[in-house]
């Protein structure tokens, strides 16, 4: 055995405690920003901040109470008597109905289906599952069961995840979803060991899965970090309001495009203290203004650049989705990687900009994560979005043989036939994703 030394050449990139916390500042939303700057204007003296009259409101000021049901596209942003700086609107007795279904995008649904969507909302507990149902949904409603399906797969993807959810194990289920957990040993827990999991029963889940007794504990430990009852205390008092931090809005001469931060225009170096550093003799307390100087420089440039690359990813998700914006169709394909190789600039860029982050636009307010879906190729040329693959998925289950289901690989074949081209595993996330169970569970004995 020898010990020797070699000499080797490789290039690394190390980010700065600089360019992290610049990363940091652009993953914010202006919620975060605004009380990231508020914390550093009481602690840094060489940052000023000064609200005149003219000056701009903070985004907590810029919200307002959504639309009862669906938004409205006509809207008129150049109205005079529209201020951003009004107060909230008066406590409305339909505050969690409001709340649900102006998450919903105007055209998602037809006349029909905004109705049974109010019908079901009302139908809600107070813990936030719904445990009416799809049969006795229809019956109440006067309307098919598919269509209480469609309408109740999407009352499931609404915000706090897992509402709408028919038991315990669906709500934290889409929880871990929503998180892009994809992890199996998890989601067999939820699925069947709960009340193992409530009686601490650890040994037997292991005994069961074949899991250690550290790896149970690691997921029970995940699993508490999920909210049981989604709507738990919610309360109107309570409700947190969306504040968009990009607005689209449709003028005469076409698309503007609003970054919800010009409050933090009103930031900038305190002239005062510049001077009183200048003309000091004492180099401690020089040496005190220049290092808080630097990082106030810093802040507002970060700033500066957080507003130029959202601006960026404004235009160019504007350029792929106008259509869908104005509520005239639906999401075209796309993936970070993509739009981010059009901008010229590192995926997780895109990743941090969007992060957290909310669009308000003629065709609703939405988390600006969604409008990445992925696609498939299809022998007729050009890509098909998930949503698309999911309503042929749908419609392939809704006309299947109750005695014989198809399987996923059934689902795949049948597809490949009308030239989508899609694995196996993602058919099953799809179908998971429309609470369509599997083809054992859906079979009629």
């Amino acid at each position: 055995m020898e010990l020797s030394q070699n000499v080797a050449l490789e290039t690394k990139q190390i980010l700065s405690q600089s360019q992290i916390q610049s990363l940091e500042i652009l993953a914010m939303d202006a919620v975060e920003l605004d009380e990231y700057l508020q914390n550093e204007y009481m602690s840094n003296p060489m940052l000023d901040c000064t609200l005149e009259g003219g000056g701009q409101a903070a985004p907590e000021q810029e919200v307002r109470w959504f639309e009862a049901g669906r938004r409205r596209t006509s809207r008129n942003d150049d109205d005079e008597d529209y201020d951003s700086r009004d107060t909230l609107a008066a406590p409305d007795p339909d505050y969690l109905k409001n709340y649900f279904l102006s998450q919903i995008e105007f055209h998602a649904f037809t006349k029909e289906e905004w109705k049974l969507a109010d019908f079901m909302v009302g139908c809600l507990e107070d813990d936030g599952f719904y445990r009416m149902s799809v049969e006795e949904t229809a019956t109440l409603a006067g309307v098919p069961e598919a269509m209480v399906e469609k309408v109740l797969c999407r009352l499931r993807d609404l915000e706090p995840f897992g509402v709408f959810s028919a038991n315990l194990s669906e709500c934290l289920l889409k929880q871990l979803e929503v998180t892009g957990e994809d992890d199996e040993g998890i989601r067999l827990v939820i699925s069947r060991y709960l009340p193992e999991v409530s009686e601490g029963k650890i040994s037997v889940i292991s005994r069961q899965t074949g899991f250690s007794t550290a790896e149970i504990r690691k997921m029970i430990a995940r699993i508490e970090k999920l909210n049981p009852k989604p709507l738990s205390g919610m309360r109107q008092a309570e409700v947190s309001y969306i504040v968009p931090d990009i607005v689209y809005s449709w003028k005469e001469d076409g698309w503007e495009i609003a970054i919800n931060d010009r409050w933090s225009g009103n930031y900038h170096i305190n002239e005062y203290y510049l001077q009183l550093m200048r003309g000091s003799a004492d180099p401690e307390l020089s040496g005190y203004f220049k290092k808080n100087l630097e990082r106030c420089r810093f802040i507002l440039h970060s700033v500066e650049q957080r507003r130029e690359t959202m601006t960026a990813i404004a235009r160019a998700l504007l350029a792929r989705q106008e259509a869908y914006f104005s509520g005239k169709g639906k999401l075209v394909p796309m993936t970070m990687c993509t739009l981010a190789e059009e901008m010229n600039v590192h995926p997780s860029t895109v990743s941090r900009a969007v992060k957290g982050k909310y669009i308000k636009s003629p065709a609703g307010t939405i988390l600006m994560k969604k409008l990445f879906c992925g696609s498939a190729t299809c022998e007729k040329g050009g890509e098909l979005s998930a949503d698309h693959i999911k309503e042929r998925i749908r419609a392939l289950v809704d006309s299947e043989d109750k005695r014989r289901p198809y399987s996923d690989a059934r689902l795949v074949e049948l597809l490949v036939e009308e030239g989508i081209h899609i694995s196996r595993r993602a058919v099953a996330k799809y179908r998971d994703e429309l609470w369509i169970k599997s083809s054992f569970d859906r079979k009629v004995r």
